[in-house]
């Protein structure tokens, strides 16, 4: 009886932010590796990269309560040759109780040069994602959930990012305006997302790296939250990193560079505090990353934003 208890308790909650995403429009999903992923924070990321990048990420958020946040993305990027043109494409799918969501974006981003060690960027992202509601799964004679729903929106963003080889700072609003598709009702409310970003890379030695970096976020209805991250890159092979997230949440990430091209990640993320008594609330994230050297004569430089 106890265990029914928990559990209903935990869909309850979960069913409560739902709603409250939906009231808040905090659809984008919320990711511990970004600082090694930027494209889906910064259409402009793709442009501080010399080299074609393919990753995977999968993401299990508050493990030990049913029907919590589940997570995967794919994206790719790959400069065009003599024109500083970068072009990409994302993939992302997400379930929450009977929510889902999958999107499809393509981007694309231009650098220019300002003087010998510094570049401005500018990024624009264009696509579209399915909001689906699964309410058949439900055991209940609510008529308000009767019926499955669908519903399509199309979606814009663009950013901006100023970098050199040691520091960069990006500004970029990755979904800045959305647009229903269809006749349906669509109950799906999508306010802008706003992301102001910076890092530095610190060499203490020839062996040891620093990588301090904060990331800012402005959500209408939700206010000013931050992360407070620091990386340290170890012979150019292993990063140990630690973040601070303003809602309470603390972030231990291991990424290590598996050969030339492939690195693997992995970050586990526990909150100081849990809404949820019984349950595990810690969340699971591993990104794989592979860069490619098209050329033999070409070597893959280390990536370190």
């Amino acid at each position: 009886m106890t265990r029914r208890l928990y559990k209903a308790l935990g869909i309850a909650i979960l069913l409560s932010c739902c709603c409250s995403l939906l009231v808040q429009a905090q659809q984008q999903p919320l990711y511990s590796q970004y600082m090694f992923n930027g494209m889906i924070i910064n259409p402009a990321y793709p442009s501080m990269d010399e080299s074609s990048s393919l990753t995977a990420v999968g993401r299990n958020q508050w493990v030990g309560v049913e029907g919590a946040p589940k997570t995967a993305t794919a994206s790719f990027y790959t400069p065009l040759k003599a024109t500083n043109t970068s072009l990409g494409v994302s993939l992302m799918n997400e379930k929450i109780t009977v929510n889902s969501q999958t999107g499809v974006h393509f981007n694309v981003s231009q650098r220019v040069k300002l003087n010998e060690k510094v570049y401005l960027a500018m990024g624009i992202k264009g696509g579209m994602t399915q909001f689906r509601e699964d309410n058949s799964s439900l055991s209940t004679s609510d008529p308000v959930f009767a019926n499955n729903q669908s519903y399509w929106k199309t979606d814009i963003g663009f950013g901006f990012m100023l970098f050199t080889d040691k520091f960069f700072v990006g500004l970029s609003s990755p979904t800045f305006k959305s647009f229903d598709l269809g006749n349906s009702v669509n109950k799906v409310v999508v306010q802008s997302h706003y992301y102001l970003q910076t890092g530095y890379l610190v060499t203490l030695n020839d062996d040891v790296k620093l990588k301090p970096n904060v990331l800012l976020r402005v959500v209408k209805g939700s206010g000013l939250q931050y992360d407070l991250n620091a990386n340290i890159l170890l012979k150019n092979l292993v990063w140990l990193g630690a973040s601070w997230r303003s809602e309470k949440t603390m972030t231990g990430l291991v990424q290590v560079q598996l050969t030339k091209n492939l690195q693997l990640g992995y970050s586990y993320d526990t909150p100081m505090q849990s809404n949820l008594k019984g349950a595990q609330t810690a969340s699971h994230e591993v990104m794989i990353n592979y860069r490619f050297s098209w050329s033999k004569w070409k070597v893959v430089a280390p990536r370190y934003f």
